[in-house]
């Protein structure tokens, strides 16, 4: 009878500890015993440097998997546009990726998207670790619904931040501090480039982009009144709130620096990409944009140019000095796909740490904990460890994207390219918010 009761309780004792590895971590996603096929349409065009790395990586992925065919179609930046009529036709689309406000936009918002967190929980790829844990903090949090479940699966991150010529400014005995510049000190530093380097332009800026444009309003407005307030007037169907001071003021800091010509000489009219062309070529100093920059002029940098970066400035008594904006461009997955467990493997190699070292070889940030930075965007970490993340737009672009395209786009470009003044531009919110927000009552 002992005995009995002695091996009772060791089959129990068993069953616990067997239980607690399984919800610990659960085992990596098997391969099927049949051959399935997947289908994933690409945000990337053929011949672009990281569509040659996923399409290797993807045939690499087939070898390891022979049970599992992937078939890629590279459709582009257009390719959630294109995703509505496949949809609609009854094609098979299991992965989509782009930026992460605009896949939240296009399957999550609409209920067309499945949850990853079952995956998530599995063994990474290529590591004991969950998958969710090989990810750096806060990555995934981009990509969660609103039901607090995980959607999306973030590949290459970025904030936007200044991207300065560091040896143009080391000769000219300018050190910009990363994290903690001032607005004051900004313009300091501008003045002194101008002043030292007349030939040279302190800011550069390509006027006919809309969402670059926008950066400098979004990023003061926050800065002197804060996140929140900056989104209550975006959605205030009055249009009233437009008119409060502090975004009167971010409008006439954005033109006191044109007027002071430390944008370069027209900027208003310049197509993308001729100033970061400029850039490269040391006619202008510095510029505002996403963490994708040293790589997307990678190709075109002399030898022996060297990038770094720092946050946007902080305003002396603002609100809203802590943010930074925060986003990815991400992997979806379509909950009507008939093999989740096929898309959720491949998913796990191409954001595994060797798949990730390569793309982070490319000048690439990539969110997994063991892979290293690229030596431009060492600052980026940084930033994002003592900052307050946000989404793009402080979320705007994600939850009212259209208001922004038809609204604050429009006004701010005809302000961003000097073709009216801070008060008429502020005008232009009150009034274009109250008839937009009208029309959807």
């Amino acid at each position: 009878m002992k005995r009995n009761k002695f091996a009772l309780l060791t089959l129990v004792t068993i069953l616990l500890l067997v239980s607690l590895a399984v919800t610990q971590c659960a085992p990596a996603t098997e391969k099927p015993a049949e051959k399935v096929k997947i289908v994933y349409w690409s945000m990337f065009s053929e011949g672009e440097p990281l569509m040659k790395l996923l399409d290797q990586a993807t045939k690499d992925f087939m070898n390891e998997n022979p049970n599992i065919e992937v078939e890629v179609n590279w459709a582009g930046r257009q390719v959630l546009t294109q995703l509505q009529s496949a949809i609609a036709a009854g094609t098979q689309v299991d992965i989509v990726d782009h930026s992460d406000d605009r896949v939240y936009n296009a399957i999550v918002k609409p209920g067309l998207a499945l949850p990853l967190d079952e995956y998530l929980n599995q063994k990474a790829y290529d590591s004991d670790r969950a998958w969710k844990d090989t990810f750096k903090p806060g990555a995934l949090e981009l990509g969660k619904g609103e039901d607090g479940k995980y959607y999306l699966i973030p590949r290459d991150d970025y904030i936007s931040a200044f991207f300065y010529n560091a040896k143009m400014l080391n000769e000219l005995g300018i050190q910009p501090d990363p994290e903690d510049m001032t607005w004051t000190e900004f313009v300091d530093m501008l003045e002194t480039i101008k002043t030292k380097r007349p030939d040279v332009a302190p800011l550069g800026a390509d006027g006919n982009i809309p969402f670059y444009n926008n950066w400098w309003m979004t990023y003061l407005s926050i800065r002197l009144a804060g996140k929140d307030a900056f989104r209550e007037a975006a959605y205030d169907k009055t249009g009233e709130k437009w008119g409060a001071p502090e975004f009167l003021q971010a409008a006439k800091m954005i033109r006191e620096l044109q007027d002071k010509g430390y944008f370069q000489k027209g900027f208003e009219g310049s197509v993308w990409p001729a100033a970061q062309v400029q850039w490269v070529n040391g006619e202008i100093a510095m510029i505002f944009c996403g963490a994708w920059l040293p790589k997307e002029m990678s190709e075109q940098m002399p030898e022996g140019f060297q990038v770094s970066l720092f946050g946007f400035p902080k305003v002396e008594g603002g609100k809203g000095n802590q943010y930074v904006e925060h986003w990815a461009n991400t992997y979806g997955v379509l909950k009507s796909t008939k093999h989740p467990e096929a898309v959720a493997r491949y998913l796990q190699y191409i954001m595994s740490k060797k798949v990730g070292t390569q793309i982070a070889g490319l000048g690439t940030p990539v969110p997994l904990v063991d892979v290293p930075v690229p030596p431009a965007l060492e600052n980026q970490f940084k930033i994002l460890e003592t900052h307050t993340a946000m989404p793009a737009r402080a979320g705007l672009n994600t939850e009212i994207p259209e208001y922004m395209d038809t609204v604050f786009n429009v006004c701010d470009d005809k302000f961003f390219q000097m073709q009216i003044g801070p008060e008429e531009f502020i005008e232009c919110l009150k009034t274009e918010s109250k008839a937009y927000w009208a029309k959807t009552q």
